[in-house]
């Protein structure tokens, strides 16, 4: 079996993850992708975040409709710092037999050697990412052979996805500027009866 964790603060959830996801799934013949809300994000300026359950609810409406996409709220659940190298752990002790794999952009990508317990993660798991534009597909390449030396395995797709960003949305939401082209109607109906992002 083939299990993709994809961890992120998902403030808010957006298309642009799920078609990341949708990528990774038909090219690699993942069987499940499991998005994981972070509780507080290491690495990330935190003080736009909203409440982790209100983004772990987004994930579920968001998701709702996807039989392969599964959301978990492990990392909710446990509070304080996310560290993906335990939610990796988790999941490893969960399906001791599966082929694990981790979702990430590629600006996560590049910082991996600041990840607590980075090595851990190359030796459990196979990163995906993909380029935000042309020129980014070479970049990661360079970035990869970087990472060989600790034995990294890794797939880059080579077409990129839309460069589009949570920060990007809520910007648009805070002036009332249309967001349903990014963004699930489930996911805007809950932003709108929340009152989010405001």
């Amino acid at each position: 079996m083939k299990i993709a964790l994809f961890g992120g603060s998902f403030n808010p959830i957006h298309n642009a993850h799920i078609k990341l996801a949708e990528r990774f799934f038909d090219e690699v013949g993942l069987d499940y992708v499991y998005f994981i809300p972070t509780f507080i994000t290491p690495l990330k300026d935190n003080s736009s975040t909203i409440s982790a359950k209100q983004r772990l609810d987004m994930c579920n409406l968001a998701l709702k409709d996807y039989i392969s996409f599964k959301v978990a709220d492990i990392e909710v659940k446990r509070e304080g710092m996310s560290y993906s190298c335990d939610t990796i752990a988790y999941f490893r002790n969960m399906y001791p037999d599966a082929q694990l794999y981790f979702i990430m952009g590629a600006d996560m990508f590049f910082t991996l050697e600041k990840w607590n317990d980075f090595k851990y993660i190359f030796k459990n798991v196979t990163i995906l990412t993909a380029p935000r534009d042309d020129d980014d597909y070479t970049s990661l390449c360079h970035k990869l052979n970087e990472y060989k030396k600790y034995n990294c395995k890794a797939h880059i797709t080579k077409e990129y996805i839309e460069d589009l960003s949570s920060t990007m949305i809520r910007d648009m939401i805070s002036k009332n500027i249309d967001v349903s082209a990014y963004l699930n109607k489930n996911v805007i109906e809950y932003i709108k009866q929340n009152d989010l992002y405001r």
